[in-house]
C-alpha cells in the first residue's frame, strides 16, 4: 500500500510538472493580468462565436468570463488545508458554457449550494483513472445531498490523446455537469489549479473549503470531500 501511494505521489508531481510547462505561457500571461488588475479578475479571453439565431457555436473551448479573486496555487498545500492559501477565501464565479453552447454558471455562494469543481485534461493519465472513481462515488450514492459536482475540461490539447475532449467526457460516462474551459485556461487559472485531475470544493457560503491535487483512492475522496464541507470560518 505505502509503495503504491508513493508511486501515485511521484506520478502526481509529474502530471503536475506536465501541467506547467504546458500551461507556463498561460499562467505567465494571467500573472500579468492580475498584477494590472490588483488580483482581480473580470474579463473574457474571447467573444462567443454566435450564429444568426443568436446560440453559441459549439466547441471544444469555450469563453469564460470570472468575477472575483482570482486564487494563488495550491502549491504544497496539496493534502494539508492548514497549508492551502486559499482555504476561507471567497471562490471566484465562472460564466461560460458547454461544448454544445449552453450557458453555464458556478456561483459560489449562490442558494446556498456547496460545490465540487473537478478540472480534467483529457489527455491526462491520472484523471483517466480518477473519472471511474468519481463514477463509483456516485453510484454507490456517497455523493453528499445538495452537493453540485461539475466537471471542467481545461488544458485541452488537439495534439494530445482522447481528443477531442467532448467526446473523451462522453466516452468515459460522465455523469455530472460540464463546464468547458477557454483555450487559455481562465477557469483552471482562476481557482490556482497547478495539476491534475484538482478537486475544488465550495461550501454552502462560497468559501473555498478544501483543495486537492493529483488521484484520490475511493474511501480518501469520500473523506475528502466530506471534511471539507465539514470545515466552518469564523470570520
Amino acid at each position: 500500500m505505502a509503495q503504491a501511494q508513493r508511486k501515485n505521489k511521484e506520478e502526481a508531481k509529474n502530471s503536475r510538472k506536465t501541467f506547467l510547462i504546458i500551461g507556463a505561457a498561460v499562467l505567465l500571461a494571467a500573472a500579468i493580468a492580475i498584477g494590472f488588475s490588483g488580483g482581480s479578475d473580470s474579463s473574457t479571453t474571447t467573444t462567443p462565436k454566435v450564429t444568426v439565431e443568436g446560440q453559441v457555436v459549439a466547441g471544444e473551448y469555450q469563453p469564460v468570463t470570472v468575477e472575483g479573486d482570482v486564487l494563488s496555487p495550491l502549491g504544497d498545500g496539496n493534502g494539508d488545508p492548514m497549508a492551502d492559501p486559499s482555504m476561507g477565501k471567497t471562490a471566484p464565479t465562472l460564466n461560460g458554457y458547454t461544448f454544445a453552447g449552453k450557458p453555464v454558471t458556478i456561483a459560489p455562494g449562490a442558494n446556498g449550494q456547496p460545490l465540487m469543481l473537478v478540472f480534467l485534461a483529457h489527455w491526462c493519465p491520472h484523471c483517466n483513472r480518477e473519472v471511474p472513481r468519481l463514477i463509483e462515488w456516485q453510484k454507490q450514492g456517497l455523493i453528499p445531498e445538495g452537493l453540485r459536482v461539475i466537471g471542467v475540461t481545461t488544458a485541452s490539447r488537439n495534439d494530445q490523446a482522447n481528443w477531442p475532449p467532448s467526446d473523451w467526457i462522453e466516452e468515459m460516462k460522465w455523469p455530472f455537469e460540464v463546464f468547458a474551459d477557454s483555450e487559455m485556461a481562465d477557469a483552471a487559472n482562476a481557482y490556482g489549479v497547478d495539476g491534475f485531475p484538482f478537486i475544488a470544493m465550495v461550501n454552502a457560503e462560497g468559501k473555498i473549503a478544501g483543495r486537492h491535487s493529483g488521484e484520490l483512492e475511493l474511501a480518501d475522496l469520500d473523506a475528502f470531500v466530506k471534511r471539507s464541507l465539514a470545515t466552518s470560518f469564523t470570520n
